[in-house]
């Protein structure tokens, strides 16, 4: 242990606070709670969950956030294990006779590709062998047929430019059938969510990645750790920063009242 799970521990057994009690008061998990005062950081979702949960934790209790990241950091350093390089075998020598073997077929091969070279040139350049006989071209058109064409096309402009922009469709907004979420995330992110009472996301979600979610009634963010690292847009509206970086946001309800809200914003 590196000491900063012993440091939490203590400050919040001086303080005589339950981790019930923690848990109301920051919304982290008593079981992530657990994890950090036993530097059991397996439990936890990653390393950058892990830090914004010791710097929540650690503010909470009154104790310098920064010393106990320094202290987190340190217990990294100390498990990465140095690289052991594996042992080189020697390489095994050739046989003499290889190396004029290889040769030998090497010269022969040369032999062929320049001998195959010189017959096709040869062939290409022999008179008569191949025969090629241009196409004609058309002849040009009559002054009279000319000026028939273009009073023809001349009577027929107008008509085709109505046509082409009676063919064009007017834009319309975009429909949505229920409600459609589209998430973006801009940074790493834990999250549990349901769409319509099934569950359809959950785990760390890496930065970069778009996710679309589309309910008959209802999405729920069960859990969002780490919520300014997520953007989201509903029925094409965008919705407010859900937090901080850091933040942990749960129970965030998306429903018909919730796109007429932000559809009249």
């Amino acid at each position: 242990m590196a000491g900063e799970g012993a440091v939490l521990k203590k400050a919040r057994e001086e303080k005589g606070l339950s981790y019930q009690e923690v848990e109301d008061s920051i919304k982290i998990r008593v079981r992530y709670l657990e994890a950090l005062e036993n530097e059991n950081y397996g439990v936890l979702p990653g390393t950058t969950y892990t830090r914004g949960f010791l710097r929540t934790y650690a503010k909470h209790l009154g104790i310098n956030p920064q010393e106990i990241i320094d202290s987190y950091n340190a217990s990294l350093v100390k498990e990465v294990e140095p690289d052991i390089e594996p042992r080189l075998s020697p390489i095994p020598s050739n046989q003499v006779w290889f190396r004029p073997v290889v040769l030998a077929g090497m010269a022969i091969l040369a032999v062929i590709i320049v001998g195959g070279i010189i017959f096709v040139s040869n062939l290409g350049n022999k008179s008569g062998t191949f025969h090629y006989t241009p196409t004609p071209l058309p002849a040009a058109p009559k002054a009279s047929d000319q000026n028939t064409a273009d009073s023809g096309t001349g009577q027929n402009t107008n008509t085709a430019g109505q046509e082409q922009n009676a063919g064009q469709p007017s834009q319309q907004p975009e429909q949505y059938e229920g409600i459609v979420a589209e998430l973006t995330f801009t940074a790493d992110c834990w999250v549990v969510v349901n769409v319509d009472g099934k569950q359809a996301l959950s785990g760390t979600i890496p930065s970069g990645t778009i996710q679309t979610l589309q309910a008959d009634k209802q999405i729920e963010f069960v859990s969002i750790g780490n919520a300014g690292g997520l953007s989201l847009k509903v029925n094409g509206h965008n919705v407010p920063p859900l937090g901080k970086t850091g933040d942990v946001l749960r129970s965030y309800i998306i429903d018909e009242n919730k796109v007429k809200e932000l559809a009249g914003s």
